[in-house]
């Protein structure tokens, strides 16, 4: 099987609406299952000519002067390349692709008067049935968890081998029933008080934050297969409810 890892930096402020943020590094990795091992790589950066935010520059390590000196333009001549090892591909795998990475590479295809191919995609984030004493999802944490090191945190093709790494030790055909499952978007009913609770059982605060088009602001939500729903409220020691039902990320 092949499996494509794709993972993109961006340039604008930390939650910025998809739709004003930009592409300024992509990675991919093509991988192959029975081998376990990486077989076709690509990293491109991207020159947009548009300054990058002081968050994006510290956080990749990627500066204005790197990309007007060795950045691509978001054209025809790096769409292709991507598109053909999307094509390779069984499955795309991203962490957070779901929320981020795919909806941006759909824009950046649209931009380019094409459509991205239609391929299922699995998400290190959520179809992964991590051990309960895994206590975070962050890409970093996962990495040390696993006992991965991660020389270069931040860029896209090194989180991506960093991601496929962490996958080749689990599973991969539970992964892709999990990807396959509907999905379930749960709040967690609690107040000011013992909100800590909510934390502890992996719910995120959805804080505006100068982000627009929040479904749940203010509220504590995680995102869960349908089978997964009964034991959280058994574990829960206050209300688990359904807020939203999620179509399984196909092609």
């Amino acid at each position: 099987m092949l499996l494509l890892g794709l993972d993109l930096e961006t340039g604008g402020e930390f939650n910025a609406p998809l739709d004003r943020n930009f592409i300024i590094e992509i990675g991919m990795v093509l991988w192959d299952t029975d081998f376990g091992q990486p077989v076709e790589l690509y990293s491109m950066l991207i020159d947009n000519d548009r300054p990058l935010s002081p968050e994006a520059a510290e956080y990749t390590g990627i500066s204005d002067e790197l990309l007007k000196r060795h950045g691509a333009k978001p054209d025809i001549r790096v769409l292709n390349p991507v598109k053909a090892m999307m094509n390779k591909a069984d499955f795309i795998v991203a962490h957070n692709g779901r929320d981020f990475d795919r909806p941006l590479m759909e824009t950046f295809f649209a931009r380019q008067s094409h459509k991205m191919p239609a391929k299922y995609w699995l998400d290190t984030l959520h179809d992964v049935d991590y051990p309960k004493n895994c206590t975070s999802r962050n890409l970093t944490y996962l990495a040390g968890f696993h006992g991965i090191l991660n020389s270069f945190p931040h860029r896209a093709v090194t989180d991506v081998l960093t991601m496929l790494t962490i996958l080749s030790r689990h599973d991969i055909e539970a992964v892709i029933a999990s990807a396959k499952s509907p999905r379930l978007v749960v709040k967690a009913e609690v107040g000011f008080d013992n909100r800590e609770k909510a934390k502890a059982k992996r719910f995120n605060w959805e804080s505006p934050g100068g982000k627009e088009g929040l479904k749940y602001p203010k509220s504590w939500v995680r995102i869960i297969r349908e089978d997964q729903l009964e034991p959280l409220k058994q574990e829960c020691d206050f209300p688990v409810v359904i807020m939203e039902r999620l179509k399984p990320a196909s092609g």
